[in-house]
């Protein structure tokens, strides 16, 4: 304005300048946030394999992306300390990943090599954290507005362009985000599946892997029989040493048993760098925890992604427990999240392989990585840990003798749920159990098969007599009727009975532990233990009772109750953990002794009789590892069958 003084010469005077507060800082920081959560939510989907590591990607990207927008909404030192806290906290969590990993996130327990997506979100990150921090320690400040409203929205402008030009390219790297293994081999090779399941060969051009082109498409999995003669012609047993006979299975194409051929190949050739049992762990390598089921099953987790079937970076390692010594056996792949039954799996090989899953496993975070602590019950709950579900199909591949052939499952809890019955299953022996191993011959004592529903006729075994068979066949009559009372294992829980935690072999024992040392014996009103089949639905099926004698008896001293038809056993290699409720924990090392820690009983003899149905007589063993000790060979042993002597029967 201008005054008009009296000698009449203007004088200007300006107008007071306008001033507003700003938090200088806090826009960088929201846009930046904004950015850093927009990838971590396109990124979430490639992570599915893992749900809760997508929850976690979820959960982040809405942490960031609220920050952000409460920062450019309402500026206040509160919305900065949230950006600041959210931001640093993921990335110090993505620092942590490409350092060392995060044992206790399903997805990141190995370290992950840093790629440029990842990189640019943690950036952002780092960059909303660093522009909150200084707005919280400058704090308001007036500024003035003298320049007018242009500048700033020329310097907001700019700033959205910036981070859209970090945001927009990185988010669509992040969806192609490939998890780059740190550890060991680049997992460059081996199998991919198209969205309409078509198999793909990624072996580098000029590979000399002969993997034959084509589609693979779904058959009906199912015990393959000669059309003609209605004889099973798959599986077949399984030599390394020999040429690989996997030909003339109806319904497998020409391709389907050239891809087979090539894995089982590729897998004998590429498997034993991992020999030696230091060189997997070296790679990443890390063990579940069940060698106490006499196998040992090394995992990557960080290889579970949609490159299956690649025999250089195999996800899993099988192992055999021999005390402290581990001897490799084969390889299990795993694919990543699908149905057992998906075309881009039943479509590699056809009806050679069956695929399956373990949905029933409990798991629990053990002195850092993923263990295995159980089996879910009958309501699909674990006492113990947590269930994941089992959505990851796997398959093994072999590259010892196997009797129900290179695709072989284990047995027992071991073989896991497939997508086709038992009955219909490629990947077991469907006459009886077998595992790999080489074969026994027969005893001169031949255990008779056995069935409660039957008149239970213990005659015509040499040496036995008359008195020792009526003691055996009134024992055996006793246990069936009698056992029922334990039937559902609550009961027994009630009556002092505690599982050793060994369900994942197939059969889990309930040991009430007061009654081993006291004078009853053979006694279904008070069996020493009982034994529980988990079943597919998470119940517990009681199969067995197994009697113990007092912990001061040796095997040359057990009562002759049924002379040669009876074998009693101990288990003289066990380590169990400490407290009231001990649990099979693992296998003794080769002086005998349990690692620190865990405990060895003074050995009980025991005879198990059963009240289901039993190939091997109604006094037969457990295979593997559950058969235990005797003073006798093993080919005279007459607890067992001799023809399905399985060393390797228990385990995942």
């Amino acid at each position: 304005m201008t005054l008009a003084p009296p000698d009449g010469e203007p004088i200007s005077v300006d107008a007071p300048a306008a001033t507003r507060r700003i938090l200088p800082g806090i826009a960088i920081a929201g846009a930046a946030s904004l950015g850093a959560g927009a990838i971590h939510a396109a990124a979430a989907g490639i992570h599915a394999e893992h749900v809760g590591l997508t929850r976690l990607f979820v959960l982040i990207a809405v942490l960031q992306i609220g920050a952000g927008v409460a920062a450019l909404l309402w500026p206040s030192r509160g919305s900065a300390g949230a950006v600041l806290a959210v931001n640093a906290t993921a990335v110090g969590g993505w620092l942590i990943t490409r350092i060392t990993g995060i044992s206790t996130i399903a997805g990141l327990e190995s370290r992950e090599a840093p790629q440029l997506s990842d990189t640019l979100c943690a950036a952002l990150g780092a960059t909303a954290a660093a522009a909150a921090l200084a707005a919280l320690v400058i704090g308001w400040r007036d500024t003035s507005t003298h320049a007018g409203n242009d500048r700033v929205s020329h310097g907001a402008l700019g700033l959205g362009l910036a981070v859209a030009a970090v945001t927009v390219p990185a988010m669509f790297m992040a969806t192609s985000h490939s998890h780059d293994h740190a550890l060991g081999d680049d997992h460059a090779h081996g199998t991919e599946v198209a969205a309409d399941g078509t198999v793909i060969d990624t072996h580098a051009e000029g590979d000399d892997h002969a993997h034959a082109d084509g589609e693979g498409h779904a058959d009906d999995s199912g015990i393959v029989t000669d059309p003609v003669t209605a004889e099973v012609v798959w599986p077949r047993p399984y030599d390394p040493a020999a040429p690989i006979d996997i030909s003339d299975v109806p319904g497998v194409t020409p391709e389907q048993e050239a891809r087979a051929r090539q894995l089982i190949l590729d897998t004998q050739r590429d498997l034993p760098r991992y020999s030696d049992l230091q060189v997997a762990i070296a790679d990443g390598y890390r063990s579940i925890g069940d060698s106490g089921t006499g196998v040992e099953h090394f995992i990557r987790y960080d290889l579970i992604d949609d490159v299956m079937l690649d025999s250089s970076a195999p996800e899993s390692l099988v192992y055999r427990v021999d005390g402290d010594e581990r001897i490799l056996e084969g390889a299990m792949f795993i694919a990543s999240a699908r149905p057992t039954d998906d075309p881009s799996l039943t479509g590699f090989a056809g009806p050679l392989m069956t695929w399956h899953n373990h949905g029933d496993l409990c798991w629990d975070i053990v002195d850092g990585r993923p263990t295995v602590v159980g089996l879910v019950d009958d309501s699909g709950a674990c006492a113990h840990g947590v269930n994941r579900g089992g959505e990851n199909p796997m398959v093994h591949v072999w590259i010892v003798p196997h009797e129900c052939g290179p695709f072989a499952a284990l047995e027992g809890a071991g073989a896991g749920q497939a997508a086709v019955s038992e009955a219909e299953r490629v990947d077991k022996c469907q006459d009886h159990g077998h595992g790999s191993g080489d074969s026994h011959e027969h005893s001169t004592v031949v255990a008779k098969p056995f069935d409660p529903a039957m008149p239970i006729d213990l005659s015509g075994i040499p040496g036995v007599t008359p008195q020792q068979q009526a003691r055996a066949e009134n024992l055996i009559a006793a246990t069936i009727s009698d056992l029922p009372k334990w039937a559902d294992y609550r009961d027994a829980e009630a009556a002092g009975f505690r599982s050793i935690g060994d369900g994942l072999t197939g059969h889990e024992h309930f040991i009430q532990w007061d009654w081993i040392n006291d004078d009853v014996i053979l006694d279904p009103d008070f069996p020493e233990s009982l034994v529980y089949a988990p079943q597919p639905d998470g119940s517990k099926r009681l199969v067995s009772a197994m009697y113990m004698l007092p912990d001061t008896v040796g095997l040359d001293e057990v009562p002759d109750v049924g002379g040669p038809l009876m074998q009693w056993h101990i288990h003289d290699n066990l380590c169990f953990t400490t407290g009231d409720a001990p649990r099979v924990a693992g296998l003794t090392n080769g002086d005998g002794g349990c690692p620190p820690g865990l405990q060895k009983f003074r050995p009980s003899p025991m005879v198990h009789v059963w009240i289901v149905p039993t190939e091997c007589g109604p006094f037969a063993a457990l295979e593997g590892v559950g058969a235990g000790q005797t003073d006798v060979a093993e080919d005279e042993r007459v607890d067992r069958c001799q023809h399905a002597h399985d060393e390797t029967k228990l385990g995942l």
